[in-house]
């Protein structure tokens, strides 16, 4: 019998039973979650100013003077101007809907701003100052931490670890052990932070931290764990 047709033979009786093995292997999956709720250190606010007017210079002329003028309010509050991004000035027509047909109304300019609170303290202060201008419109505001990563990393650990009891409880109530684990996942939970709304809206002893009372943010982990079961 020649050396290959050796081998083929104890590939087809060692084959079947490592597969047979393998289906036998008893598993359990678990979830496992983990939540936290903290306040932001630092908020990030879109802004649009638009202005429009019956010539294009005259509509760009007042954008640009709304634009020193909040600037100078701003640094007012304590933003410089790293923290102001403006966006290229934006120009065209302006149209509105008049007797079923559109009617040239004017040209507009309008320019988009990024605003970066990083002292979350200063927040009323600014919502303040825009509020000045009937031209300003608060497209959104993100609320962010500085130690994002660090929290969400203990927030997953703790998840695991609870998905790891979960599945030893389930195991001994069945008489059994778990084993080496096969696979983990995260699940649900995704890289940006939930946010509530502008103003505190939970309760206070249901936060970690309380200093501003703005930007009241919470972070869910979830892990997927797939255990042996001996």
């Amino acid at each position: 019998m020649s050396l290959i047709r050796m081998i083929l033979l104890s590939l087809i009786f060692i084959l079947p039973s490592s597969i047979f093995a393998a289906e036998n292997i008893r598993k359990i999956m678990v979830t496992g979650k983990s939540e936290i709720v903290v306040e932001a250190h630092y908020a990030i606010i879109q802004l649009n100013i638009r202005h429009v007017k019956r010539g294009m210079a005259e509509s760009h002329n007042e954008l640009l003077k709304t634009i020193q003028e909040l600037t100078g309010e701003l640094k007012k509050v304590g933003l410089p101007d790293t923290d102001i991004k403006k966006s290229l000035v934006l120009q065209g027509q302006e149209y509105a809907w008049e007797d079923n047909s559109q009617v040239l109304k004017g040209y507009f300019s309008e320019c988009l701003i990024e605003l970066n609170v990083k002292d979350i303290n200063k927040l009323d202060e600014v919502y303040k100052a825009l509020a000045n201008y009937r031209s300003v419109s608060i497209i959104g505001t993100e609320f962010r931490r500085n130690d994002e990563f660090e929290v969400r990393k203990t927030e997953f650990e703790k998840a695991l670890h609870a998905a790891r009891k979960k599945a030893e409880y389930m195991a001994n109530a069945l008489n059994a052990k778990i084993g080496k684990v096969y696979s983990i996942q995260e699940s649900g939970s995704g890289d940006s932070f939930d946010v509530n709304t502008y103003k505190r809206s939970l309760p206070e002893e249901s936060i970690t931290e309380s200093k501003s009372g703005y930007g009241i943010i919470k972070v869910t982990a979830i892990a997927v764990v797939e255990f042996e079961l001996e």
